[in-house]
């Protein structure tokens, strides 16, 4: 099959919701893009040519994310960056700033937050924030280096946060992250908590769920309706000689007023 037409049956299947077919279809149209000599920008390829492999490598993206594969989304990043670059000349992409911030926002669920400063440098768009895509990740991880969890989790639970499908698939990872560092500024701020408050701070919906996430916590313990941190975590509470609480309480704080605001809503 001729590139031409295995590009287009690559696309289509996509547009048509048909990731597993688009997955399987995207290896085979890399390999023709290799053979083509247009898997990477060149000054012999026409301009349609070059646009042509550019919207593949996109759709090559999105379609990674779709089918949970972010080795290949990694790999196609890469391969992409340099049809965007100035000196192509080529109109630029309506899709160019959604596949950077889908790229930030990988980096954000991996904690990989050096190098997400790195990307955010290299933006060449001054007012990123403005944009609908771009001020996404961004937000996200300004809120979790500040410890508003309460943001953080409005931004990665309700679907009208997500500036497109493929956001909601790479923030389903960052539940698991907002919930550890909530878990680690808890065991720092407190000896032990009531276990309805626990639930309430850490984002769960019932008893059952509280004790699966207990049970999955190095030194934690259940009795008498409370949970119980390690005993290091009191130790260097008690060490603190002014007493007055420190930054991860006052974090836990406002995640708990918050919570309770959402409870009395329901």
């Amino acid at each position: 099959m001729s590139l031409q037409k295995l590009a287009k049956e690559f696309v289509g299947s996509f547009e048509q919701a048909q990731y597993g077919k688009a997955a399987e279809l995207l290896p085979k149209v890399k390999l023709e893009l290799v053979k083509a000599n247009l898997i990477v920008p060149n000054k012999e390829a026409s301009r349609e040519d070059l646009i042509a492999a550019r919207q593949v490598l996109e759709v090559g993206v999105l379609t990674s994310i779709h089918v949970r594969n972010e080795d290949e989304m990694n790999r196609l990043v890469a391969q992409i960056r340099p049809f965007y670059a100035q000196e192509l000349q080529l109109p630029q992409s309506n899709n160019e700033n959604k596949l950077v911030a889908l790229y930030l926002l990988l980096l954000v669920a991996r904690n990989e937050i050096a190098e997400f400063h790195t990307e955010l440098e290299m933006l060449e768009d001054e007012d990123a924030e403005a944009d609908p895509y771009l001020c996404y990740p961004i937000r996200l991880e300004r809120w979790l280096m500040e410890g508003s969890y309460d943001k953080v989790w409005r931004a990665i639970t309700q679907q009208s946060e997500f500036p497109s499908p493929e956001f909601a698939i790479l923030a389903e990872s960052l539940v698991y992250t907002v919930r550890s560092e909530i878990a680690l500024c808890s065991e720092k701020a407190y000896t032990s908590l009531p276990i309805s408050n626990a639930r309430n701070l850490l984002f769960l919906n019932s008893d059952q769920e509280i004790v699966e996430f207990v049970s999955q916590q190095e030194g934690w313990e259940m009795k008498n309706g409370r949970i119980y941190f390690p005993t290091v975590a009191a130790v260097n509470k008690e060490e603190r000689a002014d007493g007055a609480p420190d930054a991860s309480e006052k974090l836990i704080a406002n995640a708990l007023g918050y919570a309770t605001e959402i409870e009395t809503i329901i």
